[in-house]
């Protein structure tokens, strides 16, 4: 009975690794970057199971890469996307507004400027992590986009370059939308 349970307990951990070896080559759509081990099962004499070792390491080694392929993946689309959408910056005239982000928030909730051309400087101080700024036509992110930074990981700066109107305006760290919103205000 005892070995019973060994084996199922050691087929099911099998295919979980099988499981997410799978998903990590489907999110990299690569073909399997991890050899999945296949542990040997030998007959214990004490009666406490083991844990293969094998298994272990391959589980942690494909969903590290797993890991590591989704979130390359998602800041390659953004970064792309805001490159698309960004305008050029110019080097005339205008309003220039800088924002800092730092500790995963942004240092001013509300911006305001005149209206005509602004240009938005963010400030990453977050070492190692990905922010940008989105503005929004409106009062949130349901709201139509009018132009983003690419996502980069700090600390850089990073300039938006817009013509608003007369109006209210909504921006947010696309990474990081809950905690980093604000205000913009154009007389």
């Amino acid at each position: 009975m005892i070995q019973g349970k060994r084996l199922a307990a050691t087929a099911a951990l099998i295919s979980a690794v099988l499981m997410v070896g799978a998903v990590a080559c489907k999110s990299a759509e690569i073909a399997d970057p991890t050899p999945v081990l296949t542990p040997k099962i030998t007959p214990a004499s004490s009666a406490q199971p083991t844990k293969p070792a094998a298994t272990t390491a391959a589980t942690s080694a494909a969903t590290s890469a797993a890991t590591s392929a989704a979130t390359s993946a998602a800041t390659s689309a953004a970064t792309a996307e805001a490159t698309k959408s960004s305008e050029t910056p110019s080097s005339g005239g205008g309003t220039k507004l800088t924002i800092v982000a730092s500790n995963i928030v942004f240092d001013k909730s509300s911006l305001s400027a005149p209206a005509g051309k602004i240009s938005i400087e963010i400030d990453n101080k977050d070492g190692g992590v990905p922010h940008n700024i989105h503005v929004y036509k409106g009062k949130d992110a349901s709201s139509e986009s009018l132009g983003m930074t690419p996502l980069n990981a700090g600390p850089t700066k990073d300039t938006l370059e817009l013509t608003l109107e007369k109006g209210e305006y909504y921006y947010q760290c696309d990474v990081h939308p809950t905690t980093m919103t604000g205000k913009l205000t154009v007389n």
